[in-house]
């Protein structure tokens, strides 16, 4: 006791300050596989496009959303000791000077047409750009409109009329001119716009990203503060907002069901042994026993990650399911007379060679993944078979120890005769219960199309957090998608050869490299931008800066404005639709309420968007010469080129490719025309394939090695068959449930399998090794199966397994979907156990007795007894 607490408190200190958590499924690979090595080149390339955090803004309007992501940015940039290399991508001067160019030359020429429509109407507002000037514009504009008017009046009336109604309501929503007008960067996106921030990582363990974004959400919290920050809304995502709310979401996981686990299993404890002092001895080898493995975990591997932070959930169904079995054994030694002390020595002799030999078929499990390049789970498997090493040991040491300190009593006696009468059931109908077990792995063999493998690591996550939804909200629009792929060239020349090519697959959305933000077809559009600026510069010259309408001349305007509102809708002049909606904008106007803040509020949601249309507009009809390459600004050309010279080539997807085969097609498409290409989907289908070939290269391993090991131990080809026949069918019927429950492999459960192997074998072996005990001292016969049922072993093997199955039950609480199915599956995969190994393994031992017996005369040379 005295050397364990010693070395318990050094384990202590040593896993505090030795162990981190690192959630990232990239991090679980190899970093020598090609795929990994492409994506290390191309993050030294452009090392500011990794890691980022993105805000996405929306609002009602385009304007609102400039400003908000603006006047953000600035905010963001008051942060400099958590953000750096703040940006609005779409704010860039370069877009607003040459936005016109990037317009095709049918839209160019239309956007043309439509605003020399409007000459009078834009000079107008440019000169008094408020409700006055609104007035004074529809004077003109609803005296010439004849039946021919264009429906562009109408939809402007509409337009207005809603934003008046919004005012009237108390909910202003401005009306949006730079939308009207429908210019290049509203037709992409919208009312969305995007800033973007690199992350200033902190020195910590557990949240590295955490100050990074507590930053961006005070920021955040400042601009909804402000006057114009209402009905703005700002979402937070990207690499660092999803890697922290993953990290937070697993380590909140690992400790509530760490003292969950240890709950549940106190109380099948309870249950099984009725025994406090047996109970509190278990409890304290347990905690003992995983500050140990903590310790040797912080020494051996020196962090966690998204399968390994669950080991303390392990240890406590491991670590119980041995002392589970040495201390019930010790209470069937103390109810057949042996004194403490020598029930102690007696248990140990007993269950220790089963215990070691099934610690070490675990290991050999639980160590079948560090040949594999599934980085992530050798990790768990070195970290797990340490564990497993410290169970064993302090079950055979400390355990007896406190056996011998505490005195336990032998417990509740259980009632023979229902023993007898379970033992004599399972003897009668061993070949029924065969029998069913047969049709049962028939049937699963039949559901095993069912069963798929989804390798999207942001599938793992919790849905409903805002990085998670908003990440999956952007995968919808093939423009915004983050699943871009990213293709190195050795030039810029090479990168728009390679973008020629791609842009000819089927699976290819889009293709963009540094030549996308220098305009085409600038010949055609130039003499366009030069007609339009002779015709309309004169009239949107920047008047002198008006002064803000006072109450009265705001209450003119409307006056004036609903009286030519109702004169139109009243005459026989212009379209039914446009009569309509001017009578609509007219009634609207009417139940605004004549107050000060009514009318500012009018006057701002109707004319507060002029201004910037009237600043882009001037800003685009400046452009006089073709722009090149040289007129691409440094924050631009940064995101394409190299400082060495090598260019960027994005690829997009045609449509939402979040299911991991959609994501397939579009990475294998990319791959086969760019072998280096990296980004998302080539990383995670990629990774998916390692971890694939990783689970059979481990299955397998776990198989062939246990079965040496058990052969090498048994000498008994049959005592080998008889142990692992049984985990074939729990792990033939786990994946059936798999495929039937639709829960999907993923790069957390798939650990599953090999699991079930290398832990459930230990219940096989228990019961194997009791029923070779029983022959070696004479049992057989009729009496075999009787005898073997009513031992403390099956109890153990029940008692150990309900604890480990309750025990990684306990994951499934977690809103984080790839622990929580690891623990739905690894829970199913226990149980299962518990059905082969007291149910199939007894028919088939039972069974293959009796077959043994018939075939072989009492006493001869190869009965069971002499064995």
């Amino acid at each position: 006791m005295a050397l364990t607490l010693l070395l318990t408190g050094l384990a202590g200190w040593v896993s505090v300050n030795g162990l981190r958590i690192n959630t990232s499924t990239t991090d679980m690979i190899a970093p020598d596989v090609p795929f990994r090595r492409d994506a290390e080149v191309y993050r030294q390339a452009f090392p500011f496009l990794d890691d980022q955090i993105v805000v996405v803004i929306d609002s009602p309007s385009p304007e609102r959303s400039d400003a908000a992501a603006q006047r953000l940015a600035d905010l963001m940039r008051g942060q400099g000791q958590a953000l750096s290399d703040v940006e609005v991508p779409s704010a860039d001067p370069y877009f607003r000077r040459n936005g016109l160019l990037f317009l095709d030359p049918p839209d160019l020429q239309d956007l043309a047409t439509r605003l020399a429509g409007a000459q009078a109407a834009l000079g107008t507002l440019n000169e008094a750009p408020n409700l006055r000037g609104l007035a004074s514009m529809f004077g003109t504009v609803l005296e010439h409109a004849g039946e021919d008017a264009p429906a562009a009046l109408a939809d402007l009336l509409d337009r207005l009329a809603d934003a008046t109604e919004a005012v009237a309501s108390g909910t202003p929503q401005p009306v949006s001119w730079v939308a009207l007008v429908k210019l290049h960067d509203e037709e992409r996106f919208g009312n969305r716009r995007f800033v973007t921030a690199q992350a200033v990582l902190a020195d910590t363990a557990f949240g590295r990203g955490r100050p990074a974004l507590d930053a961006v959400r005070r920021s955040i919290e400042a601009l909804k503060g402000e006057p114009d920050g209402g009905g703005v809304t700002a979402r937070v995502t990207g690499a660092i907002a999803l890697r922290q709310t993953e990290l937070d979401t697993v380590a909140d996981t690992a400790w509530i069901a760490t003292v969950l686990s240890f709950i549940l299993v106190m109380a099948v404890l309870i249950t099984g042994m009725r025994s406090g002092r047996m109970i509190a001895a278990m409890m304290i080898t347990l905690m003992l026993g995983l500050t140990l493995s903590a310790g040797a975990a912080a020494v051996a591997v020196g962090r966690l990650n998204l399968i390994s932070v669950t080991c303390a959930v392990i240890f406590f169904g491991l670590g119980d399911d041995f002392g589970s079995h040495l201390g019930l054994r010790y209470q069937e030694e103390l109810r057949r007379g042996q004194p403490p002390r020598a029930a102690v020595i007696e248990a140990a002799r007993g269950v220790g060679p089963p215990l070691a030999l099934s610690t070490l078929c675990a290991i050999i499990g639980f160590l079948s993944f560090v040949p594999t390049e599934y980085l992530g789970l050798a990790e768990f498997g070195v970290i797990s078979a340490l564990g497993m090493v410290v169970a064993l040991v302090i079950s055979l040491t400390l355990l007896p120890a406190l056996f011998v300190l505490l005195r336990p009593g032998p417990g509740v006696v259980r009632v023979e005769r229902e023993d007898r009468a379970y033992a004599a059931w399972m003897t009668r109908h061993n070949g029924t219960l065969l029998a069913l077990t047969a049709l049962t792995v028939l049937g699963s063999l039949a559901a095993l199309p069912l069963v798929r493998l989804d390798v999207n690591p942001l599938n793992l996550q919790n849905r409903h957090t805002e990085a998670v939804s908003t990440y999956r909200e952007l995968a919808e629009v093939p423009r915004t998608s983050p699943y871009a792929v990213n293709v190195l060239q050795p030039d810029l020349a090479a990168a728009q050869a390679l973008a020629d090519r791609l842009r000819t697959d089927g699976q290819v959305g889009g293709v963009r490299t540094f030549a996308s933000f220098i305009p085409k077809d600038q010949d055609a559009k130039l003499p366009i931008v030069a007609d339009m600026a002779l015709l309309l510069g004169p009239g949107l010259a920047a008047p002198a800066e008006t002064a803000p309408l006072t109450p009265a001349e705001r209450a003119d305007a409307v006056v004036k404005l609903r009286a030519d509102l109702g004169r139109f809708a009243a005459g026989g002049e212009g379209g039914v639709e446009t009569r309509a909606a001017a009578s609509r904008f007219d009634e609207a106007l009417g139940r605004v309420p004549w107050s000060e803040a009514a009318l500012a509020a009018l006057d701002g949601a109707l004319t507060g968007g002029v201004p910037p249309l009237l600043d882009r507009l001037r800003a685009g009809l400046e452009v006089e010469r073709p722009v090149t390459a040289e007129d691409v600004p440094d924050s631009i050309r940064r995101r394409w080129i190299a400082p060495d010279g090598r260019a960027r080539v994005e690829v997009l997807p045609t449509h939402d490719i979040s299911d991991s085969r959609d994501m397939a097609r579009f990475a294998t498409a990319v791959l086969a025309v760019a072998p280096h290409a990296t980004g998302a989907p080539v990383t995670v289908t990629q990774a998916g394939r390692i971890v694939l070939r990783a689970f059979t290269e481990a299955t397998t391993l776990t198989l062939v090695l246990i079965a040496i090991v058990l052969l090498v131990v048994q000498r008994s080809l049959s005592g080998v068959v008889l142990i692992l026949v049984p985990l074939a069918v729990a792990a033939l019927w786990t994946v059936a449930v798999a495929g039937l429950l639709d829960i999907p492999f993923n790069f957390a459960n798939v650990i599953v399998i090999p699991l079930l192997f290398a832990l459930g074998v230990s219940s096989s072996i228990h019961m194997v090794a009791r029923g070779q005990e029983l022959e070696r001292a004479g049992t057989s016969g009729a009496n075999y199966g009787v005898e073997l049922l009513i031992t403390s072993t099956p109890l153990a093997v029940l008692v150990s397994t309900l604890t480990t199955s309750t025990a990684f039950a306990t994951l499934a609480i977690s809103s984080h979907r790839g622990l929580s199915s690891m623990g739905i599956l690894l829970a199913i995969a226990i149980l299962f156990t518990i059905v082969s190994a007291l149910l199939v393994l007894p028919s088939l031992m039972i069974g293959w007795h009796r077959w043994i017996h018939r075939r072989t005369p009492a006493g001869g040379p190869t009965s069971p007894t002499r064995r």
